[in-house]
């Protein structure tokens, strides 16, 4: 059975806020929050338990002041997600993830450049920039998730591509931030507060 990275919402509070800050957060920085306790959690339970975020890096690509936008297809492993405008690529951090006793920066750097290549067709040399994080307690998603929020700037929006047999992800193209901001009831909640990295 899957089991997912994720650290108890009162730890997190312990170096962040109380209660937990709603929308983008430039703190703690990514060292402070994996240094704190983990715990790798069936995903069934993960998905129901609001004591514990699950830690997931989502990183956005930009060329010359544009986003690179998808849209989320019936067949994406977050089903609640499904239908819905996109900006970041990501997803869970599970325990074969761990090099070590416990997740490091370059188990979680190393987990976010999996992702990013089971699911785009990518230069192997962008490299991310850690920017903060994304909170939203709103719905059932994101009261049991934490977005690690991520930059990744490209020369050539031909550079990227959606991963032909990865997930059900369809390329919708590159749009600027006013853009987004003007269709954000399309967009998954997390797309739109990411924008304030």
């Amino acid at each position: 059975m899957e089991k997912v990275f994720c650290i108890s919402r009162i730890d997190i509070e312990k170096v962040s806020s109380t209660p937990l800050h709603q929308g983008f957060l430039t703190k703690p920085a990514l060292k402070t929050m994996l240094n704190l306790p983990h715990h790798f959690i069936s995903r069934p339970e993960a998905e129901n338990g609001p004591a514990f975020k699950q830690i997931i890096p989502y990183q956005l690509f930009c060329c010359e002041n544009r986003y690179f936008v998808f849209r989320r297809g019936a067949k994406v492993g977050e089903k609640r997600l499904s239908g819905r405008l996109s900006l970041g690529i990501g997803g869970h951090i599970n325990d074969l993830d761990v090099s070590g006793k416990r997740l490091s920066v370059a188990d979680f750097n190393q987990a976010l450049i999996r992702e990013r290549e089971e699911e785009l067709l990518c230069p192997t040399n962008t490299p991310p920039t850690f920017k903060g994080w994304i909170n939203d307690d709103s719905d059932a998603v994101g009261k049991v998730h934490l977005g690690a929020v991520y930059l990744c700037q490209i020369s050539n929006q031909t550079d990227i591509s959606i991963r032909p047999n990865g997930e059900d992800l369809h390329g919708i193209g590159w749009l600027s931030k006013e853009e987004i901001l003007a269709r954000k009831d399309e967009f998954e909640k997390w797309s739109v507060l990411a924008l304030n990295c």
